[in-house]
């Protein structure tokens, strides 16, 4: 195990330019994905019978 591991971290180390743009572009994928998962949701946050919320309603109103 210790051998395979050895030898994936000399390749790594020959090619880092290449592993990191390959870890920059899985971390751009991830973020996308993300956003994109969040794009169509839409939170309800109210909390009726608060203060808070009467203060938010008062905002709406006023707009």
């Amino acid at each position: 195990m210790a051998t395979c591991l050895d030898r994936i971290g000399q390749w790594a180390f020959r090619r880092r330019r290449l592993v990191g743009g390959l870890w920059l572009g899985a971390l751009v994928l991830a973020v996308a994905a993300a956003a994109m998962a969040r794009a169509g949701e839409e939170e309800d946050l109210s909390t009726p019978a608060t203060e808070s919320q009467k203060a938010y309603d008062l905002l709406d109103e006023r707009r």
